[in-house]
């Protein structure tokens, strides 16, 4: 084993709290394509809502729409920083607020899918006011429904279901943001043990001076005192308690400016001892599971701005004449077009496919979920960019909209795990349990005769025959090519990460270009994957429909992303071994003015 120092030991202990994701019954499409196995039956079967409830929701997106033209006109929420009260009260009204809340509590009792169809569609119009209700009901009062108890439920759910109450989720903290296991909050048990004291700070609480039940993410001290662990408990605070400071209700910033994020203090705050909020010192795993369900939703608003963007640049591209001809007709702006169209079809193919894996209840999604996340938010922001870009000047004023479109897309590369930092999580998560299984193999190989069955069993996994793909008796003929392409690189991708761990052992938590170039090939191995299985389902619609001219250029454009998709996943492969990260690190140690002891 390689001696790590104080620090890496420190931060192998970090990773091991976020990456404690307890037992899995059935490992995730992207868990096994790390070990080489092609799960293609998580993708083939592409969710679909049942007729009832797609007509359901049919019917909420037309209130949607109705609610939106009449009462929320995105520049004026942008000019004036504010989400008109209006608004929000009539999109409680139609139930848009309490959408995925349980019928027996006010809610509507959707599907994650149906709830990502409708934030798709309010993104459309105004990026401000998704925001808003994903961090109501993705996050603010999701823990509750996931982890409250009865009488829990009971008390708060109704008033937020029907938006008469906002909920906001509090976990960030001027010393941990995506760092999550850093929470500095504190809450004491009293005395009498009725209440406890919380004392902390939090900050960029998305309607944290609107709402009216929080959850509060504190550390607390978990067990006897001779043994007692600190670990972070949630809570559920509300506005009414002594002791909460609302320091600044909102703060400028450059996008999604109606929104409001808060920066709240709790000054010896009594919360009663019926308020935790699921078990002691299970707030970290209450907040990473939150956090799978709003990256999700996330992805819903990033799909909706990107269409917008597309569609704008695609008739502006149609339409616009420079130089005798129509801007479509020059190949950089078709080359811009078509990886819009991409991205676009691959972002919606992998942002409903984790949806519905979500309402499957899919035993392993943590990685899924993350994957989602940073696709569609790196995916959508290059997509508007683009459409700016080819809109020229005019995407650059504020009339036609784009520009607010760039600057409210800026948020979701940051937001609920910044790129880089999940970028790592995807890559170290998805080797752990590779990691695990080497060093059990390389311990049994010290006395190879005692472990010899242990030995074999390896062999044989490292050698079985994953080609799923292309041999997948339901898989339509048109698309055997792509998925033989998904087949070797997923092969390609388990022996990359086998070599990499042979070489560097625990040092990998260190190599994070290396991690950059994992976790991008396993993103868009699993985008190609979703793209496969969305294609799959389109084919199979029936007789007549294979030669549909939207089907047709559905292909072009889904068979477009994968082709370019492997030959990025290849060249990051090749990466592993072969790069200049080392110079890399020097210019910037070198610019930071950093020596090697201090990197």
């Amino acid at each position: 084993m390689v001696r790590l120092s104080k620090r890496d030991e420190e931060q192998l202990e970090k990773a091991k709290d976020l990456m404690d994701d307890g037992p899995l019954t059935d490992a995730g499409f992207l868990r096994s394509a790390f070990f080489g196995r092609l799960r293609m039956d998580k993708v083939l079967a592409y969710p679909r809502q049942k007729l009832d409830e797609a007509d359901r929701t049919d019917k909420l997106l037309a209130k949607i729409d109705s609610v939106l033209a009449k009462y929320c006109d995105p520049q004026r929420i942008d000019a004036r920083q504010n989400i008109p009260k209006q608004l929000i009260n009539q999109l409680g009204r139609i139930g848009l607020l309490g959408m995925t809340v349980p019928k027996q509590y006010g809610g509507g009792g959707f599907s994650y899918t149906a709830y990502c169809r409708a934030l798709e569609r309010v993104a459309r119009t105004c990026s401000s006011t998704a925001v808003l209700i994903g961090a109501h009901q993705s996050i603010g009062l999701k823990a509750l429904v996931l982890n409250g108890n009865e009488q829990q439920k009971q008390r708060f759910l109704p008033d937020l279901a029907a938006g008469r109450k906002l909920a906001a989720f509090a976990l960030t903290e001027p010393e941990a943001g995506s760092d999550a296991a850093n929470v500095q909050s504190r809450a004491v048990m009293s005395g009498d043990g009725k209440y406890w004291v919380l004392n902390g700070e939090k900050k960029f609480i998305t309607n944290g001076a609107l709402a009216g039940m929080m959850t509060v993410m504190a550390r607390t001290k978990i067990g006897d005192n001779g043994h007692a662990a600190d670990k972070v408990t949630a809570f559920l605070v509300t506005p009414d308690m002594e002791g909460l400071e609302v320091v600044s209700p909102n703060r400028d910033k450059c996008g999604i400016r109606g929104t409001w994020q808060a920066t709240l203090r709790f000054n010896d705050m009594k919360v009663p001892a019926e308020n935790v909020l699921g078990e002691l010192g299970r707030g970290l795993r209450v907040a990473l599971t939150v956090l799978d369900y709003g990256r999700c939703t996330l992805s819903a608003g990033c799909v909706g701005g990107a269409k917008v963007a597309l569609e704008m640049a695609v008739g502006h591209a149609q339409q616009r004449r420079q130089f005798g001809r129509r801007l479509g007709e020059f190949h950089l702006i078709k080359q811009k077009i078509a990886r819009m169209a991409e991205l676009v079809y691959a972002m919606d193919a992998l942002t409903y496919l984790t949806a519905g894996m979500v309402d499957r209840h899919e035993d392993d999604l943590m990685l899924e979920t993350a994957v989602c996340k940073i696709f569609c938010s790196e995916a959508g922001w290059r997509v508007i960019d683009d459409a700016v870009q080819i809109h020229g000047g005019e995407g650059y004023m504020s009339k036609i909209g784009l520009e607010r479109m760039l600057r409210d897309a800026r948020i979701n590369r940051i937001v609920e795990g910044a790129t880089e930092v999940m970028t790592s999580f995807v890559a170290l998560m998805g080797m752990k349990g590779v990691g695990e299984e080497f060093e059990e193999v390389l311990n049994a190989a010290r006395q190879p005769v005692k472990n010899m069955g242990r030995l074999a069993q390896f062999a044989r996994h490292e050698w079985r025959d994953i080609l799923i793909g292309a041999n997948c008796p339901v898989l339509h003929p048109k698309l055997r090519a792509e998925a033989d392409m998904l087949t070797q690189l997923t092969r390609s991708l388990a022996r990359g990460v086998s070599q990499l761990l042979a070489k560097h052992r625990q040092k990998i938590l260190d190599k994070q270009l290396l991690q950059q170039r994992v976790a991008w090939a396993a993103i868009e191995l699993y985008a190609m994957a979703a793209v496969i299985g969305k294609l799959q389902t389109s084919l199979d619609e029936g007789p007549g429909h294979e030669n549909s001219p939207a089907l047709a250029r559905d292909l072009i454009v889904g068979k477009g992303y994968c082709h370019h998709a492997a030959g990025r996943i290849g060249k990051r492969l090749k990466g592993l071994q072969r790069n200049g990260d080392r110079h890399r690190l020097a210019v910037a140690d070198a610019v930071l003015g950093f020596d090697k002891q201090d990197a």
